[in-house]
């Protein structure tokens, strides 16, 4: 039986606008399109996993208003019976998308920030050591999660997003999987060398695996002597960047969870985020 991988993520409702350009301060202007989508990186890391043949049962919280992103969850193939309900609302994104199909994104965490530690224990109560455990930094109660897996013998991967100041103290030194963009491998190791991110990384967490992406620049992993760059995969068109870190999560675990192949959870995982940013929306879901 291949192993399952616990996620324990956000779920979002998307909001997204798309704009000429970004607005700046004390500026107000009209969007061309307005558009409501599934996402959250937890949630979005789940569809990418399942979608690359992974079992994903997603844990985490989500509010009333947020019932049909369980339902698109479980259209995937995703396991929901620890998605719980919270009476605070789901959480949601504010997501502008210029011209060039950047983005920048608002963010209110509501259901997703509720998690308590008697749902944290019952969820990985679910676990056996042969499984994976994913999280994002778009919940609550990261470094028991992280301690507790770790107690329980679960490899556990860690995606470093967004980053906050209050990652620097979470026992990062227990994790089997780092995956941070540059600007979260640069504010973790210290250096905004991008070539030196991974060295510095390993150095800091020797027995964990650092999976560094770069956008255009493709992406490196790093564990030990081991050092595999992978290149992006070039689209005709960037339509929106939204999700693209998350769809390569998400597929690089779902191939990584079999035979721990890097090279090849490498190659999978910047074909998934090269189909991403060719399209609109963080997911392929749609609501």
């Amino acid at each position: 039986m291949k192993p399952r991988i616990l996620n324990f993520g956000s779920c979002n409702i998307d909001h997204v606008y798309l704009m000429k350009e970004f607005v700046r301060p004390g500026e107000t202007l009209a969007c061309s399109d307005y558009q409501t989508y599934p996402g959250g990186k937890g949630l979005n890391q789940s569809i990418a996993i399942a979608l690359a043949g992974g079992s994903a049962i997603h844990l985490g919280k989500i509010g009333k208003d947020g019932e049909w992103l369980l339902e698109i969850l479980k259209s995937f193939g995703v396991n929901t019976d620890f998605l719980l309900t919270s009476e605070k609302p789901t959480g949601h994104a504010m997501i502008q998308v210029n011209s060039e199909g950047e983005n920048a994104i608002v963010l209110h965490g509501g259901a997703n920030e509720s998690i308590t530690v008697d749902e944290i224990n019952q969820g990985l109560s679910l676990a056996t050591e042969d499984d994976f455990l994913l999280i994002q930094n778009e919940i609550n109660n990261i470094p028991y999660i992280i301690e507790e897996a770790r107690r329980r013998k679960l490899r556990i991967a860690f995606n470093a997003a967004p980053i906050t100041e209050a990652v620097k103290n979470y026992p990062l030194d227990k994790l089997d999987l780092l995956f941070v963009n540059e600007i979260e491998g640069s504010q973790l190791s210290g250096t905004t060398d991008r070539q030196l991110i991974p060295e510095a990384l390993a150095l800091r967490f020797p027995n964990t695996r650092i999976i560094l992406t770069l956008g255009e620049n493709g992406s490196i992993y790093r564990f030990g002597q081991d050092i595999i760059p992978q290149p992006a995969i070039e689209v005709k068109k960037v339509t929106d960047t939204t999700g693209a870190g998350d769809a390569f999560t998400g597929t690089f675990l779902a191939y990584f969870s079999r035979d721990e192949d890097a090279r090849l959870s490498l190659q999978k995982a910047a074909e998934a985020a090269s189909q991403c940013i060719s399209r609109q929306g963080a997911t392929t879901a749609r609501g």
